[in-house]
């Protein structure tokens, strides 16, 4: 059922899995000194994942060649996250937190439900426009102490860019724009 609806999932979950057995002590799954945290409170509200959804749904259908501008801030993408996550049962992911600074995309929460321990991870990311949609690379992850090796974080960013792309929401992706506190994406509708 979690495959269907959430095939990403299956993607990043053996990744997860070989960095939870590489891991070795539970010690060092403990929250990592220096780990990136919001600098302003992130409000979890499911009015703003509503309001965000209908906005996305919103500006992704109408005419094909008509323009659209999409702001989303940070605590409306977190709680259309942690809305989703909640949704289901076995979720891997609880206390979801993404947020939008100094030009990049910061994200942490608690791994559940997938290593042998709860614990805390973060990944810290960049985004751009390539050949008309978003493309992510994660420039930096950690899962407790232990950071993710580089060569995962090109799997990860990677896995990423093919659940982007297998969305295509008919859309021509024209511009993005990290901001402090949101995100501005721009495009035409095919």
């Amino acid at each position: 059922m979690i495959s269907q609806r959430h095939p990403w999932l299956w993607r990043v979950l053996p990744l997860i899995l070989l960095l939870g057995m590489a891991c070795g002590p539970c010690h060092f799954l403990a929250k990592k000194e220096g780990e990136p945290t919001p600098p302003r409170p992130l409000i979890v509200s499911t009015e703003a994942a509503g309001r965000l959804e209908s906005r996305i749904r919103q500006n992704v259908r109408g005419a094909p060649g008509q323009p659209f501008i999409l702001r989303m801030t940070d605590s409306e993408v977190t709680s259309l996250a942690a809305t989703k996550l909640a949704a289901y049962d076995g979720a891997p992911i609880r206390n979801p937190q993404i947020w939008f600074t100094q030009g990049k995309i910061y994200g942490r929460g608690r791994l559940v439900n997938v290593l042998p321990t709860e614990t805390d991870f973060y990944i810290v990311a960049t985004a751009h426009v390539q050949d008309g949609q978003i493309a992510v690379e994660i420039q930096d992850a950690s899962a407790g102490e232990w950071p993710i090796p580089d060569g995962m974080l090109e799997t990860l960013s990677q896995t990423i860019n093919e659940t982007v792309d297998e969305m295509q929401l008919d859309v021509v992706i024209t511009g993005l724009e990290i901001l402090e506190g949101e995100i501005v994406i721009e495009g035409v509708r095919r």
